[in-house]
């Protein structure tokens, strides 16, 4: 029975249907690899590496909420009016003093750093984000995390290979599970921040870009599912995303009601987050 349950496992995640299939061609065929002569073993090892390949496939497809690149292009505008009340809602900075654990640490840089584009568009103070930042960098002593990070603010959004670079060396590092928890709560931010003026950031998506949330979500999910059985604590992170995985939006309009029958479960995957 033992090796029954083994045979179906490996069926069953090389069937799986990942993430990176969204952009597939389905008119494109591809020969089944023959697995007559392989012993089981092998293919339960081949099956779970073809599919953390697609898994990292997805994950460098992940697309941050465009806020720098709508300030440059002009999408978000705040009048001198509007830029004299600052947002309450940001985390503080020094935030990253209180944190202990590595799962925090990465959390809080995913976050700080969705933060810092806002306090920049409305002409805050960001020497402190950039401070506390480098400081949580510095003391998770992650090379390829501290590379992608000390990028330019515009090159994180926009520098699609570099990214895909950092994707690749966190998990040749092992570090595929504080990936995922600071990528999680950078996206999570970002939609908590666009549910606190949802009219004033409406203007920056396409239906393009609205489906692109969509994606992210389904990424996260695929992401997380497929970790925690190397790491249970994955579980918890999972649990506190599930309501956000109703998401399924590809246009401005579906994502605007989305984001707003879905805001207090954001806000409160938010708070989660933070703990």
């Amino acid at each position: 029975m033992k090796k029954i349950s083994t045979l179906l496992l490996a069926i069953a995640i090389v069937v799986m249907p990942s993430c990176k299939n969204r952009s597939s061609n389905n008119n494109t065929k591809e020969e089944a690899p023959d697995y007559a002569q392989t012993s089981l073993e092998e293919l339960t090892n081949e099956a779970l590496k073809t599919d953390m390949a697609n898994l990292i496939e997805s994950a460098k497809n992940i697309k941050a909420v465009p806020f720098l690149r709508a300030q440059k292009d002009g999408k978000i505008t705040l009048s001198d009016k509007e830029k004299m009340v600052k947002p309450d809602f940001l985390v503080a900075p020094d935030v990253a003093t209180g944190l202990v654990t590595l799962n925090q640490k990465y959390r809080a840089i995913g976050i700080l750093t969705s933060d810092k584009a806002i306090a920049e568009l409305y002409e805050m103070p960001v020497a402190s984000y950039s401070e506390n930042i480098f400081k949580l960098l510095t003391d998770i002593n992650d090379p390829a995390l501290m590379e992608f990070y000390t990028l330019p603010s515009f090159d994180i959004e926009s520098n699609r290979e570099a990214f895909s670079v950092f994707v690749d060396d966190e998990y040749a590092a092992g570090r595929i599970n504080y990936f995922w928890e600071g990528v999680t709560a950078g996206l999570v931010e970002q939609l908590y921040i666009l549910t606190r003026n949802i009219d004033k950031f409406m203007p920056m998506f396409t239906d393009e870009l609205a489906s692109d949330i969509t994606y992210n979500f389904v990424c996260v999910h695929d992401g997380l599912t497929k970790t925690v059985n190397a790491t249970p604590e994955m579980a918890s992170l999972n649990e506190v995303l599930e309501p956000l995985y109703a998401i399924n939006a590809i246009s401005v309009e579906q994502l605007r009601t989305q984001l707003t029958d879905l805001k207090d479960e954001i806000e409160a995957a938010r708070a989660a987050l933070l703990n």
